[in-house]
């Protein structure tokens, strides 16, 4: 018997089939559509990340042309920002001259980069009323801009420079030797930087070993002789824990080799609260490591029980090959500039040695030159024929000194091709005080035994160093410094050998050499913060080595 089927049945069933089928394209057109905008929004954030990349690539090659003494610009060589503009204007990728550079990690993306200097560009960029004013030195906005498939994207980062060449320290140290860079014991009042190239691990690059406690780094003048402080510009200030306080910004740095510590030495100073100065070190940077009796031994690099520093004691040496020791038979640097001249003679670039010699200098001192602080002396290198004093010119390099007056007057550059030795005259006849700025190339040793003091030119003294007056020596072989007395000297020194420092001498300004020997009677070293500003034409290692650090970073709207 068949059962009956009725066609009410068979509608039912069909609508449900149309009614299931089409909720089925429905889901499916909708999961569809879910697939392409999800794979647009995937693409997007890709071109997104991608320009984001292409952002910060700009920024660090511009950071990098930056600090390599470069203009910091990226695919814009060609580009000229408008004149007389009242505001920064930063280049698009269509402008005239701009040539965007294809990231080579992210193909199809394009970067520039416009690094403005504020101190030459015509405004005031931290708003203190004062157009590119010396505040503005070393500061960098970068302006970093990528672009990707109709994308772009633009970022402001500040960058602030920080200067340091070898002369902004108290005690600059290269090579040195294989039993360390700074012999016996020293008071250091500013920064110390030490390479310890030639130091072998385990061998202490600076010893501070003093049972009597004088042996000491400090970011202060605490100590200084009023004679000497007058005569150099105030301390810079800052505000530390809402306190003005004074600051030489005094840093330890030692690239190679343990750092020494015994005794009652110290390297900065507790902070206390109300001072008008600061004790703590601004920083310290040692890769390998403390040593000795006032070091506890942690099965590492060790810690320093007399150690105060902003940052610690545990943080690696952070500037790279950045820096080296400044030899007189490398290429010849402008003070400031960096500068390097070619050697029409070689074909290759003039040596210090040569460039000082054959372009700054006049007729170089033949054989030694000696000064004693009781006997007149009179060199005149642009006219050496001229031996009255009295006719020298504002345009001649020339070194003249007075024994009635004690005052020594230089100028310019002058050479000596062996020895320099400046003595006491005998007794007490020991001080010399010296206007003028002049750069002393001295090919052989040279030795100074008498207090040599900055003077203006009216005799006053107040302010006279270094802007002023200058003495700047370069010494080939050793320069030793108060062999017989205990002296005060203002200057910068600079030894590719050695530099002996055997009393109780002061000195007030820079020491560069290779290594040093401080013997056992504790000289003094006072950093002058100005110095560096202030070299004379001809002096080695005074152009800029830039170091930058990050002070904002924002994206910038369409």
């Amino acid at each position: 018997m068949h059962k009956k089927t009725y066609k009410r049945d068979e509608g039912v069933a069909l609508v449900t089939a149309v009614i299931f089928v089409t909720l089925a394209v429905i889901v499916l057109m909708g999961l569809s559509v879910r697939v392409v905008q999800q794979s647009g929004q995937v693409t997007q954030f890709r071109i997104f990340n991608d320009t984001f990349t292409g952002m910060e690539s700009a920024v660090a090659r511009s950071w990098v042309e930056l600090e390599s003494g470069q203009d910091g610009w990226i695919g814009i060589d060609g580009w000229t920002p408008p004149s007389g503009a009242s505001q920064v204007v930063i280049p698009n990728f269509t402008d005239q001259g701009v040539s965007p550079v294809t990231s080579n990690g992210v193909p199809g993306v394009q970067y520039i980069a416009y690094a403005n200097n504020w101190a030459n560009n015509g405004m005031d960029d931290n708003g203190d009323g004062q157009i590119d004013d010396s505040d503005e030195d070393f500061m960098v906005t970068i302006y970093g801009r990528a672009r990707d498939r109709g994308v772009e994207r633009t970022v402001e980062v500040i960058v602030q420079g920080r200067d340091v060449n070898v002369w902004r320290n108290a005690i600059f140290a290269g090579a040195g030797q294989s039993g360390g860079l700074i012999n016996g014991n020293v008071s250091i009042h500013g920064s110390v930087h030490l390479l310890g190239n030639n130091v072998t691990f385990g061998n202490t690059v600076m010893s501070a070993i003093d049972l009597s406690g004088t042996s000491l780094i400090h970011n202060n003048y605490v100590g200084i002789t009023a004679d000497l402080e007058q005569r150099v510009p105030p301390l810079p200030t800052r505000t530390l824990d809402g306190e003005t306080v004074s600051t030489l910004d005094a840093k330890l740095r030692v690239k190679n080799g343990l750092v020494g510590m015994s005794g009652n030495s110290e390297i900065g100073e507790p902070n206390v609260l109300g001072n008008t100065l600061k004790e703590t070190l601004d920083g310290t940077y040692v890769t390998d490591g403390w040593t000795g009796t006032s070091v506890d031994d942690d099965g590492g690099r060790g810690d320093p029980t007399h150690v105060w520093s902003d940052n610690g004691w545990d943080s690696k040496y952070d500037l790279g090959n950045k820096v080296s020791f400044p030899l007189l038979t490398e290429p010849y640097r402008e003070v400031y500039t960096g500068n390097m001249y070619d050697n029409p003679a070689t074909g290759t670039k003039y040596t210090h040695f040569e460039y000082f010699e054959q372009v700054l200098a006049g007729t170089p001192y033949a054989g030694n030159m000696t000064i004693r602080a009781n006997q007149n002396f009179y060199y005149n290198a642009t006219r050496p024929t001229e031996v009255n004093p009295a006719l020298r010119q504002a345009t001649d390099d020339y070194i003249y000194f007075d024994a009635a007056s004690n005052r020594m007057y230089i100028n310019g550059q002058i050479q000596v091709n062996g020895d320099l030795a400046i003595d006491r005259g005998g007794g007490n006849d020991k001080t010399i005080s010296y206007s003028g700025r002049g750069a002393i190339l001295v090919k052989g040793n040279a030795s100074l035994d008498t207090d040599l003091y900055s003077m203006n030119a009216n005799g006053t003294t107040a302010n006279s160093f270094p802007v002023n007056n200058f003495f700047g020596l370069m010494v080939g072989g050793n320069l030793t410094v108060g062999t017989n007395s205990q002296l005060k000297l203002m200057g910068g020194f600079y030894a590719q050998g050695r530099i002996t420092s055997a009393k109780q001498t002061i000195v007030m300004g820079t020491f560069v050499s290779t290594y040093f020997d401080m013997g056992t009677n504790v000289p003094e070293i006072y950093q002058v913060p100005e110095l560096a500003n202030n070299l004379p034409l001809g002096m080695i290692g005074g152009y800029p080595i830039l170091v930058y650090s990050q002070v904002s970073w924002r994206e910038l709207g369409v």
